[in-house]
């Protein structure tokens, strides 16, 4: 029961923090999660809400293996992002909730799920809105378009200190999400990116593991050169923020 009791609680934080209001009894929110995966949806239908944070936490629980193999993990996350249902009834009405914050002249952001192993969070950009070049320190990432459509860069750390306080990145991949795309990195490749949102636009994002005080410390920003390094190629200047 008391297992139980904290789950439930995990479980609507979507709505809650959306102002979603969930009136399911108890007995109701236990049948759903029974039927919401195991053996009752077939293979490659879509997920609801519930289903995908238990799958994810079934996954994400893999990351304490001796052999954990980010590149499959994170490619076996990317599958689950794209089955989630984005038609839930209780998803679309928190986006839609969500749209409160249109015109706030900021990216509304919060956690909707967070644990040891991984965090669900979502961002909501308007037109033109951007979160600059960053990194996530020893962490994977799936970025799923539920609404809208975005611009994604994806660096690699390719050199530090070509010039003082500055670092070499060099871009490998420059991807637009629409809804039901998805953008992956993993602590060693792409981990370093920066989006704009090219009309009002929807984000899921599942890290794992999820920040810390300690990662947070070591992320770090960047203010990336408009033109090549040298003049050339991909790899750009960037200043360390």
């Amino acid at each position: 029961m008391e297992d139980y009791s904290r789950r439930a609680f995990i479980r609507t934080s979507l709505s809650g923090f959306l102002g979603v209001t969930l009136a399911l009894p108890t007995i109701t929110a236990l049948a759903t999660r029974a039927q919401a995966f195991e053996g009752r949806v077939p293979p490659g239908a879509p997920i609801h809400w519930d289903a995908f944070l238990e799958a994810i936490a079934k996954e994400a629980a893999k990351q304490h293996l001796d052999r954990w193999d980010e590149r499959a993990y994170v490619a076996e996350m990317a599958k689950l992002a794209r089955r989630l249902d984005l038609k839930d009834e209780r998803l679309i009405l928190a986006l839609e909730k969500a749209k409160k914050g249109i015109g706030n002249g900021r990216i509304d952001f919060d956690h909707l799920e967070k644990n040891e192993d991984f965090q669900v969070s979502f961002l909501q950009f308007e037109k033109g809105e951007k979160i600059d070049c960053h990194d996530h320190p020893e962490m994977t990432g799936v970025l799923l378009c539920a609404t809208g459509e975005v611009d994604v860069w994806n660096y690699d750390l390719v050199g530090e200190e070509p010039e003082p306080g500055h670092v070499l990145l060099r871009e490998v991949q420059h991807t637009r999400l629409k809804k039901s795309h998805v953008s992956t990195l993993t602590s060693k490749e792409s981990n370093i990116h920066r989006l704009k949102a090219r009309e009002l636009t929807q984000l899921v994002d599942i890290f794992t593991p999820p920040y810390n005080e300690d990662r947070s410390k070591r992320s770090r920003w960047f203010a990336v050169d408009d033109e090549p390094y040298q003049g050339q190629g991909k790899d750009f200047l960037a200043q360390v923020r």
